[in-house]
C-alpha cells in the first residue's frame, strides 16, 4: 500500500485543508455505508477534499460545499439506474456492483470514480471508474492513493484529458 503522505508530498504537496472532518461526519457517512472506509482514502479527503484535482476530477469532503454523503448518495442512485439488475439496496447489504461507493466525478465527461470494497479473503481496496459515455465499469487495482499516483504519472482512464497534477477549491467551499 502506497502511504498518502508519501503522495501527497511527491506529488500533491502538502495538505490544502488544515481542518480534517469530524469524526461524527465520517461515523455518519461509513453508518450510511455500512462499512469502514479506507484510511488512505479518508486522509486524502481530508487533506485535499472539497475541490478540484487534475482540473477535472471533483472529490467531495464531508463538511464540503456539496457534502461527500450527498454527493455519494446521488451519484450511487445515477450510477445503480445505469446498471441492470443491481438492487437500492444499501451499499453494506449489496453486492457486486451495489457494493461500490462513488467517491469522486469527472465533471468533463460525466465519469464517477467507485471505492470498490474487499471481497474474499482480500483485505484490499480498489478503484473503479464507471464510463458514462459507454456504459462500462473499469476496476483499477490499488486503492485511492494508487490510482491516484497513477494519474500523477500520466497514467489516465480512457477518454480523460491528460493533463498534471492541479488543485483548486470548490467554488464557495467553507472549508477555506
Amino acid at each position: 500500500m502506497i502511504d498518502v503522505a508519501n503522495v501527497s508530498a511527491g506529488s500533491f504537496g502538502p495538505p490544502e485543508r488544515f481542518r480534517p472532518a469530524s469524526l461524527e461526519s465520517w461515523r455518519e457517512i461509513e453508518l450510511w455505508a455500512g462499512l469502514e472506509l479506507p484510511r488512505d482514502y479518508k486522509q486524502f479527503v481530508d487533506g485535499y477534499g472539497d475541490a478540484v484535482v487534475f482540473r477535472h476530477l471533483f472529490i467531495a469532503h464531508p463538511e464540503g460545499v456539496d457534502p461527500l454523503l450527498k454527493v455519494m448518495q446521488e451519484e450511487r442512485q445515477t450510477f445503480l439506474a445505469d446498471v441492470e439488475g443491481v438492487s437500492d439496496a444499501p451499499p453494506g447489504e449489496s453486492s457486486g456492483l451495489g457494493r461500490f461507493l462513488p467517491w469522486a466525478y469527472h465533471d468533463f465527461n460525466g465519469d464517477v470514480c467507485l471505492l470498490v470494497p474487499p471481497s474474499g479473503d482480500s483485505f484490499d481496496w480498489a478503484v473503479a471508474v464507471s464510463f458514462r459515455q459507454c456504459p462500462e465499469v473499469q476496476i483499477f487495482p490499488g486503492g485511492v492513493t494508487e490510482f491516484l499516483q497513477a494519474l500523477t504519472q500520466g497514467e489516465f482512464p480512457r477518454g480523460w484529458p491528460r493533463v498534471g497534477f492541479n488543485w483548486a477549491s470548490a467554488e464557495g467551499s467553507p472549508l477555506i
